[in-house]
């Protein structure tokens, strides 16, 4: 994968956490899988943020891709918690004026994810 890529998925993590620090925050949207994952990870919602907080460019998976529902572009990254693959959907979104930080999906993976710029792992599947 280009350096190039890189630098966009850095670029878009920088400017997602810059939003979700300042004026409103990180939106977690309420969908019932999300809600049910805290439970099987037992953990709380502000363990959920700062997971995304952390996120970095080697958990990166896809995107950006348009948001299916809604104007926007929306990007893919995953993380193992608590010994399971999660899968987490992040989206910079305008509502009006205001600029917001969403996380659209946070859920154990579906299928295995693919981390094109994690050391050693070349893009291969896990």
């Amino acid at each position: 994968m280009d350096q190039g890529k890189r630098e966009k998925v850095a670029k878009f993590l920088k400017e997602f956490k810059k939003i979700a620090t300042a004026g409103r925050g990180l939106d977690l949207i309420p969908r019932a899988e999300n809600i049910a994952c805290l439970a099987e990870l037992r953990i709380t919602k502000k363990n959920q943020k700062e997971e995304i907080m952390n996120l970095t460019v080697d958990d990166y998976c896809e995107g950006p891709e348009p948001d299916k529902d809604r104007p926007g572009e929306v990007w893919l990254f995953g993380k193992r918690i608590s010994g399971k693959e999660v899968y987490i959907k992040l989206k910079i979104a305008q509502v009006g004026k205001e600029t917001i930080a969403k996380c659209l999906s946070f859920h154990p993976a579906k299928h295995p994810l693919c981390f094109p710029f994690k050391p050693g792992e070349g893009g291969d599947k896990k």
